[in-house]
């Protein structure tokens, strides 16, 4: 039974996740905020999941936590943030912020130009004149690296699953189909689909927005990204009205 991505698969992301290094990403982030060049930043995190990165964060920023699936926001009972369900295509804040981020590829979700285009709208509507908006995105490197890593099964929380991972060049979706049984054996199945866009088309995509590429690094670092990159980190700022 299909089910809404990240619904099922809210009770086994921490396992998925476990390799992850939610520490050194958060101090990443850290890094790049201190551009603003202020004591007190009011931030926003968008797809924010189970709120790995919010929990390290919380005491760093005056923060907002985002996800457009709300059983991956209650999955572990975190409470130390304010928390809000919401598509970041359509954020519902009326006030700006200083600081907008969103990590681990989520943006790659926004599989039409038109959704990207929407979420640049939404957050240039949140975000202060002279705010920061971060995104990394996964490129076609990475698809390639990783497509067969990503088949995998296993059992965590009486929760049984497996994983394929597959990179249709030919869309440039990659697609990663769950099927999962759920303690109660009930059988379901999510199938999540990333747009693998080419490094040019996010410049493309930003061009026709209300920001521009303040800077561009491949992730967890300072050196500039290029279209043979794997992850690139996206730092965006408002464009100034003449």
């Amino acid at each position: 039974m299909p089910v809404k991505t990240y619904s099922a698969i809210a009770g086994i992301y921490t396992h998925l996740m476990r390799s992850i290094n939610y520490k050194e990403w958060a101090d990443y982030i850290i890094e790049l905020s201190r551009e603003l060049k202020l004591k007190n930043i009011s931030a926003l995190e968008l797809a924010a999941g189970t709120c790995a990165i919010s929990k390290i964060l919380s005491d760093k920023f005056d923060l907002i936590t985002t996800d457009n699936s709300f059983a991956m926001l209650a999955a572990d009972g975190y409470t130390s943030t304010k928390r809000v369900c919401c598509d970041m295509t359509g954020l519902p804040f009326k006030n700006k912020f200083d600081f907008i981020f969103s990590t681990f590829d989520s943006v790659n979700y926004l599989a039409t130009r038109e959704k990207f285009l929407n979420f640049l709208k939404s957050a240039g509507q949140c975000i202060s004149d002279n705010g920061l908006l971060l995104f990394d995105v996964s490129l076609e490197n990475n698809s390639r690296k990783f497509e067969k890593y990503l088949n995998r099964s296993g059992k965590v929380n009486g929760i049984k699953f497996r994983q394929r991972s597959v990179f249709n060049t030919s869309s440039r979706i990659h697609y990663n189909h769950f099927e999962i049984t759920l303690a109660d054996g009930t059988k379901v199945e999510e199938i999540h689909k990333q747009k693998i866009y080419r490094f040019e088309e996010y410049f493309d995509f930003i061009d026709r927005s209300e920001f521009y590429v303040h800077k561009c690094y491949k992730a967890f670092t300072f050196k500039n990204a290029d279209s043979e990159t794997e992850r690139a980190q996206f730092i965006l700022k408002k464009k100034k009205l003449c």
